[in-house]
C-alpha cells in the first residue's frame, strides 16, 4: 500500500474515533443540564463558573477533541497537497527518464552509423586508388595514331589537266590532240569506215583513226563493249554507235578507257575526253593547255596507211 494512502486512511479512522468521543461528552453534558431547574438553567453559565468541578473534565475533553480534529484536518489537507506535488514530480521524473532513454538509444546507434560511414569511406578510397593506378597505366602506354589512307579523290593525288592535251596511243605509237570536256559523259574518237565483224563468237569492229590536220590514217581493231543509241536534233532516227575500250597514256596517267566511235572529221580535235576518263584521276584547269609532256615515239613506230604530213 502507498504510504500516502495509508496516512489518509489512518487520519480518517482517527477522526471517526474523535467524533465518537466528542459526541458522548456533549450528550452527557446536556443530560446534566436537563436535570437542573429552569431558573438554574438560565443561570447555568454562572453555575458552571461556580461549579467547575462538574464540567472541568468535560471542558478539557472537548478542548482536546477539538484540537485533535483541527490538527487532523490540517494534516489531511497538507498530505493531499504533498501527494499532488509528489505525483507531479513523479510524472516529471518519468518524462525525464524517457528523454534520457531516447538520448541513450540514439547515442548507442551512433557507433553503428560511424562504422558504416567508415566502411563507405574505405570503399571510396580503394576505388580512387584503383582509378589512379589505371590512369597511370594508360598514361604510360604508347599512343598509337592510326594512319588513315587518303581518299582516292584527294586533289593532291590527282593530275591537273588543261583544256587541251596530247593523248598517246601505244598500239599506234603516236600522239593525238584531245579536247578535255567535263561537260561530256563519255569519251569519243574520230573513227571512219567502221566495219563490224565477229571474232571468237564476239562482236568486233575495225575502223580508221586519223588526225584532223593531216590525211594520215591508222587502221585499228577492237572488241565491242556495248552499243548505244544517240538521237540528234536534226535526225529523225536514233544513231547506233559502238563503244570500244582502248589503252591510252596522258602524262603520268596510263589507263584503259572507253571511247564512242563517231565521225569527228568536222571537229577540231579527233579525241574528246569526257568525265568517265577524268573520274578519280584528274582535275581540269580550263585556263591551262598542254600541262602534261608529249610522249615521244620509239624506233618501231607503226606506220599509217597513207601519209601526207607527219602524224606527230
Amino acid at each position: 500500500m502507498d504510504i500516502h494512502a495509508f496516512k489518509i486512511k489512518t487520519s480518517i479512522t482517527l477522526n471517526k474515533y474523535i467524533i465518537y468521543i466528542l459526541y458522548g461528552e456533549m450528550t452527557e453534558l446536556f443530560t446534566n443540564f436537563s436535570e437542573l431547574p429552569p431558573l438554574f438553567i438560565c443561570l447555568q453559565g454562572q453555575y458552571l463558573m461556580k461549579n467547575t468541578n462538574i464540567l472541568q473534565t468535560s471542558k478539557i475533553a472537548i478542548a482536546g477533541v477539538l484540537s485533535l480534529v483541527f490538527l487532523n484536518g490540517c494534516a489531511t489537507t497538507q498530505n493531499e497537497a504533498n501527494t499532488a506535488i509528489v505525483v507531479q514530480q513523479q510524472a516529471q521524473i518519468e518524462t525525464i527518464l524517457q528523454q534520457q532513454q531516447q538520448i541513450l538509444t540514439t547515442l548507442q546507434s551512433q557507433p553503428d552509423k560511424f562504422s558504416e560511414q567508415d566502411k563507405a569511406i574505405a570503399k571510396l578510397t580503394a576505388q580512387l586508388d584503383d582509378l589512379s593506378t589505371t590512369t597511370q597505366v594508360k598514361k604510360a602506354a604508347p599512343i598509337v595514331i592510326p594512319v588513315t589512307p587518303q581518299a582516292s579523290n584527294d586533289y593532291t593525288h590527282k593530275v591537273i589537266l588543261g583544256q587541251e592535251e596530247w593523248v598517246w596511243f601505244e598500239a599506234l605509237q603516236t600522239n593525238f590532240k584531245s579536247r578535255v570536256d567535263t561537260g561530256a559523259t563519255t569519251s569519243s574518237l574520230n573513227a571512219t569506215e567502221i566495219v563490224k565483224f565477229e571474232r571468237d563468237g564476239k562482236d568486233w569492229v575495225k575502223f580508221n583513226l586519223s588526225h584532223k590536220d593531216n590525211s594520215a590514217v591508222f587502221p585499228m581493231e577492237a572488241a565491242v563493249v556495248r552499243t548505244i543509241k544517240i538521237r540528234q536534233t536534226n535526225a529523225a532516227d536514233a544513231l547506233r554507235r559502238y563503244v570500244v575500250s582502248l589503252p591510252i597514256e596522258l602524262g603520268d596517267i596510263n589507263t584503259e578507257t572507253e571511247f564512242t566511235l563517231a565521225d569527228r572529221s568536222r571537229m577540231i580535235f579527233p579525241i574528246l575526253l569526257g568525265r568517265t576518263f577524268l573520274k578519280d584521276i584528274a582535275i581540269v584547269d580550263v585556263a591551262q593547255e598542254y600541262t602534261q609532256p608529249k610522249k615521244q615515239a620509239t624506233a618501231n613506230k607503226k606506220q599509217p596507211t597513207s601519209t601526207k604530213k607527219g602524224a606527230n
